[in-house]
Order: structure tokens, then sequence, then C-alpha cells
């Protein structure tokens, strides 16, 4: 049987992506060495499975299925800029989510119950929501980029979270292309 590469993420509002969009516009003026994520395949990744047995599909988006029946919708606002691990060694640009941060959270511990009981490995760190942006290839204008980011205000787009997508992940010429396999609308 084939494995299909998947994660588990919510998505994002038209105008959520065109902040991203402004947000990675000013950004790429420090010309530093950083692989820009798509704004329109950006996404909240609240758990990455992996490449997945395709006959174990249907009982994750069951399990995925149960949880988006317990949760109702709700609304979250972008908030910061950031980088993973901290600026002298970034290799992740992200946004924060701020409003709606402990709904996110909440969500990200079920699905990780939901998913440990499906046979997959829990996370060794503390889930924090937020959007990847960039990858730091390099350190090349890594100060000017800084400086860039200390002088962008994210604004606090809010964003209405209703449903939960279980993707399949492949590579392409151009980059990642994610495609849902299961989109799980929550209970209202």
């Amino acid at each position: 049987m084939a494995n299909t590469r998947s994660f588990i993420a919510l998505e994002f509002s038209n105008e959520a992506r065109a902040e991203f969009s402004r947000i990675e516009g000013v950004l790429r003026k420090a010309d530093a060495n950083v692989k820009w994520v798509d704004p329109g395949s950006m996404h909240l990744t609240i758990k990455f499975l992996g490449n997945v047995p395709e006959e174990q599909i249907p009982s994750i988006s069951d399990r995925l299925e149960k949880i988006a029946s317990e949760t109702a919708s709700f609304d979250v606002s972008l908030e910061s800029l950031g980088v993973f691990p901290k600026w002298e060694y970034v290799r992740v640009l992200w946004i924060g989510i701020g409003e709606g941060g402990g709904r996110v959270k909440a969500l990200a511990e079920h699905v990780e119950e939901a998913m440990f009981q499906e046979g997959f490995s829990k996370e060794k760190r503390s889930f924090s929501p937020h959007v990847t942006i960039g990858r730091a290839r390099s350190s090349k204008n890594k100060e000017k980029l800084k400086e860039i980011a200390a002088s962008i205000e994210v604004n606090p787009v809010p964003i209405h979270i209703s449903r939960v997508v279980l993707f399949k992940s492949e590579f392409s010429s151009t980059g990642a292309v994610h495609t849902p396999l299961s989109v799980l609308g929550f209970s209202g």
C-alpha cells in the first residue's frame, strides 16, 4: 500500500492571506536568503502526521469528524511576527495568533490525543499557534531582516475558524502542493 504525506490544519480567509502577502512583501526588501511560503497556501498546522498508509486515512478522518462535531466555530486574530528558534539562529519566520489562540491550542490538544490513539507519536514540544511565512536558508542579510521585521505592525485581522482539514502534501518543482483529503466542519 502507498503512503500519503499528511497533516491536519486550519485554513485562512482571503483577508488573512492579504495580510500575509503584505508582510512578506515588506520582509522581502531585506534581500535575505529566505524561501517564502506562498500566501495562497498558508495554513495553521495543528498536527503533522508524516507518511500515512492510505488505508488509515478514513480512520483519521473519522476521528477528526468526531472532534469537529464537538467543536463550535470560533474567531482568532493575527498578532505578531516572530522567529524560531531565535534571531541569532533564525530558521523559521512566523506570524502568531493572538485572540482565540487558546481555542486553537485546545483543538490541537484534542487532535494530538486522537492521533496518539491512532498510533502517531505525541509532540515533544508544546503547541504554539503560528503560521510559517518563510524559512531562512542562510544568515545572509539577517540583521537587515531583523530590523525590517521589528518595524512591521501586524494588523489583527479577524479570522473565522469553522472547520479542520486533513491535507495531503506533495512536493513539486514549484514547491509543496497541499490537497484536502477531508474537510470537517465544526458543529456551529
